[in-house]
């Protein structure tokens, strides 16, 4: 257990160190980076796949109806990119 934990604080911060270039992380900031790293993205990543799993069943009935960026952008391109495409512990949506 306790090298699990250990693992997991190592992992947070060379990913913390990694998104930092030559800022100084306040308190407020490192924890938002470990909430992110250990709760946001694991949860980011489900919504992606069961947003594809989603699609996967839709993306017929929306090919007939020619919507097919449509479905796709919420369900599977949108949560990718919070998921992969933005800096750790940046919840401004920009």
């Amino acid at each position: 257990m306790k090298k699990a934990l250990l693992g997991l604080v190592m992992l947070a911060s060379m990913a913390m160190a990694d998104t930092q270039e030559s800022e100084d992380l306040t308190a407020k900031e490192a924890f938002l980076s470990i909430g992110d790293l250990l709760v946001v993205r694991p949860l980011g990543t489900a919504a992606t796949v069961g947003g594809f799993g989603i699609f996967a069943v839709a993306s017929p009935f929306a090919d007939m109806a020619g919507a097919v960026d449509e479905v796709w952008d919420p369900l599977v391109q949108k949560p990718a990119d919070f998921t992969f495409f933005r800096d750790l512990g940046d919840f401004s949506g920009e």
